[in-house]
């Protein structure tokens, strides 16, 4: 139902601006009507708007386009929408204290300190600095560090209607620059040291205010929302070019049409998609019913899981990044699908061809903006998870037949410990061909370290819809395989590079392959041969 009110009030939005454009035509009175509206098919020169010491706005050609942005309006003004600037420490982490540039005393008797490095949080459409996810993310942010933690309060301007609320975002983010440069010039802050964190429409709203910010160190874009920005030049939207480094996280790129609320576009430096940047797995309220303990943390909580849950899947990757031992680790790629069947699983020189996705994203020397980086998470906390790359590596003898179709488990052993059952073709079975190699990422809460034992269990389907895949008498259901690798990136602590290290391991008595009946087991150890 809320996830329907959305939509509604994205479609009552456009007909609201439309409506008050025709009354803007028949009543002189409404020239300084606080919505000011513009047409694209209505050929019109271009309008500028100011706001006092902050600067001005304009309205032209390139904010337009008929489908993604049919509609443009100046913000409201400044005091409707009433930005505000909390400011948490170590020292006040549970009470703001609220910041004015117009008020130097707030700033000069607050704790905040430019010696610290500092954090902007800022929320998206409908959402409040009340919203749990926010104090969620300050406490965390406050438990791994002391910084100057700045909740931005736009939530005068966070209500519908959608079109509007993407106009007030650029003139919280000329507030939000405002702010920055005066504590630049007055009190010592770095902005290479400001790091910008917004979710949704809060991600273009960090953008504004980043072209407005000379040097500023980071912006990181929680699922950047779609709807108005999709297909849209780099100044009406979040782009690499708004701070030294803009990282972001893609977890609902569905069209809107699909009721999906974040782009699928990259406009990052690194751009990361958790499983494939779409549906996040534990999302899907037929599979997982609303927990009664949610309901009772209250309807906003309750709504967001039942209506945004992909949505806001960014936001809580991200927190739990901020003191995760488990580093979330992206592999650059052509495809999720590519990523999956292992094309992708290596670091590379250095390794650039991985990136860390979350709050300990850095930048990487050498690679070009627009790359997609793909990771695969689980479904409840913790959500990171170890990737690793089991390589088939098959034989081809006589007896054997041309393929075979079926699934696949794998027990990994180490002398840290034991991963057990770990599944190979967990979307049904999988066509193998003998004399070649197949790999598979799968993943796991766990990191034991270089693999010394692997369990491999393999089981024939007979499909009835293929008749060449029924064996029965005259055929052999057998797998032949020579030997398996396993391949894990590791972290270096050194470098914060991705280095990959890998197991190859063999049949037991050095046999040139193991002959694997089907629901039987066979075993590998890491003693392989060399040459």
């Amino acid at each position: 139902m809320v996830r329907e009110t959305h939509v509604t009030l994205l479609v009552t939005s456009l007909l609201v601006t439309a409506s008050h454009s025709a009354a803007q035509n028949n009543r002189e009175s409404w020239k300084n009507n606080l919505i000011d509206v513009n047409m694209p098919w209505f050929p019109q020169t271009t309008e500028v708007k100011c706001y006092d010491e902050l600067g001005c706005l304009n309205l032209t050609k390139e904010w337009y386009h008929l489908i993604n942005r049919p509609f443009n309006v100046f913000p409201l003004r400044r005091d409707l929408i009433d930005t505000k600037f909390l400011l948490y420490t170590r020292a006040n982490a549970l009470e703001a204290q609220v910041l004015k540039w117009q008020n130097p005393k707030t700033i000069e008797r607050s704790n905040f300190d430019s010696k610290r490095l500092t954090k902007f949080i800022i929320h998206g459409f409908i959402y409040t600095p009340l919203s749990s996810w926010v104090k969620e993310m300050r406490l965390a942010l406050l438990k791994h560090r002391d910084f100057n933690v700045i909740v931005v309060d736009w939530a005068g301007g966070s209500l519908p209607l959608y079109t509007q609320a993407t106009a007030n975002t650029r003139l919280v983010g000329l507030e939000i620059a405002y702010l920055i440069n005066y504590l630049k010039d007055n009190h010592g802050l770095k902005p290479e040291q400001v790091h910008l964190i917004g979710h949704s429409l809060g991600a273009h709203t960090a953008g504004y205010a980043g072209e407005r910010v000379q040097g500023l160190g980071r912006i990181t874009g929680l699922d950047p929302a779609e709807p108005y920005f999709h297909g849209m030049p780099s100044i009406v939207r979040l782009d690499p070019g708004d701070a030294e480094l803009v990282d972001v996280i893609h977890t609902d790129a569905t069209s809107i049409l699909l009721m999906g609320y974040g782009m699928v576009e990259p406009v990052g430096h690194v751009d990361f998609y958790p499983n494939n940047g779409k549906a996040q797995p534990g999302c899907d309220i037929t599979e997982n019913p609303l927990p009664l303990t949610l309901v009772r943390q209250g309807i906003e909580e309750a709504s967001r899981v039942l209506v945004a849950c992909n949505h806001v899947r960014a936001i809580k990757l991200f927190i739990e990044s901020i003191s995760s031992q488990c580093p979330y680790l992206g592999y650059r790629c052509s495809s999720y699908q590519a990523f999956t069947q292992g094309k992708c699983f290596n670091c590379g020189v250095n390794g650039t061809n991985c990136a860390i996705m979350g709050f300990h994203s850095e930048k990487t020397p050498g690679v070009t903006p627009g790359g997609k980086y793909y990771i695969s998470t689980g479904k409840d906390t913790p959500f990171c998870r170890h990737h690793y790359k089991v390589t088939l590596d098959l034989a081809k003898p006589q007896r054997a037949e041309a393929w075979v179709q079926g699934f696949m488990r794998v027990t990994l052993h180490s002398d840290n410990g034991v991963i057990k059952n770990l599944d190979l073709t967990p979307n049904g079975y999988e066509k193998l061909e003998h004399g070649t190699s197949r790999s598979f990422v799968v993943t796991h809460t766990e990191d034991i370290g270089p693999v010394k034992r692997v369990e491999f269990y393999w089981e024939y389907d007979m499909n009835v819809l293929q008749p060449r895949s029924i064996c029965l008498l005259w055929c052999n259901d057998h797998l032949y395989v020579k030997d398996i690798k396993v391949t894990k990136s590791k972290i270096n602590v050194r470098s914060k590079r991705a280095l990959d290290v890998s197991s190859k391991l063999c049949t037991p008595g050095h046999r040139d392959f193991a002959d694997i009946a089907s629901r039987s087991t066979a075993l590998f150890l890491d003693d392989c041969e060399e040459g």
